[in-house]
């Protein structure tokens, strides 16, 4: 997550300096594997910060990228997306009046979403991913839908986060994950997600701070009917 993050938003620096966030990921789910992903990330509770923090060259020694470079990467990003097989209907955007980022895609299967992340980042970054990377889960076959991208946070970056004076204010932000399916969900691994009325969508709610203290907390199993 920190890598897609620090490439579509403001990298580390705003993350640090802004604890007050809403992220919300959002996937719908066909029985046959495929479906969309949507992404956003609003930041607009704290803009004020964030357009104190644009105005400045650099920040405890990182350059504050402009608006433009942001939107730059948020091109590179989308462009890069769609050279992925199993990836299309892509559409991106981010608003720099309300620091609002929205990102939208139809995906093949999971496992094309995963490999285009992983793919794209690893281009971005100019750097392989690492072993704990590439191992993430997340498929969604037979009924079941499988996510295990804890290792997404290596130690080094939560020590990073922890040492940051905005680390206990970040249970104010929310973070949300939602799935939606086209079958009734039968069972889930966990008792912190919270089922739909007519049981076809599944939704987790942690704070930024809940999932860096623990990461295996998104980490989870949902299986439906037939």
């Amino acid at each position: 997550m920190h890598k897609i993050l620090r490439i579509l938003l403001l990298s580390f620096i705003l993350f640090s300096f802004t604890s007050c966030f809403e992220l919300i990921e959002d996937t719908t789910l066909k029985s046959d594997g495929s479906g969309t992903y949507k992404l956003t990330v609003n930041l607009s509770a704290s803009t004020p910060k964030i357009n104190s923090i644009m105005v400045m060259d650099s920040i405890q020694g990182k350059k504050v990228p402009s608006k433009k470079e942001l939107q730059a990467e948020l091109n590179q990003y989308t462009h890069l997306l769609k050279e992925n097989d199993g990836i299309s209907n892509i559409t991106s955007s981010l608003d720099t009046d309300s620091w609002v980022l929205k990102l939208s895609l139809d995906f093949k299967s999971l496992t094309h979403l995963k490999d285009a992340i992983i793919q794209v980042s690893e281009k971005i970054s100019k750097e392989p991913a690492n072993d704990d990377v590439k191992a993430i889960v997340l498929v969604h076959s037979n009924n079941l839908y499988k996510r295990k991208i804890g290792a997404l946070m290596p130690n080094q970056w939560k020590e990073k986060v922890k040492s940051e004076e905005a680390y206990q204010k970040l249970h104010e932000g929310k973070c949300v994950f939602i799935q939606r399916f086209e079958n009734e969900i039968s069972t889930a691994s966990s008792d912190l997600l919270k089922i739909s009325k007519n049981r076809k969508a599944a939704m987790l709610q942690l704070t930024p701070k809940q999932i860096i203290d623990q990461p295996s907390l998104i980490d989870y199993c949902i299986t439906t009917k037939k």
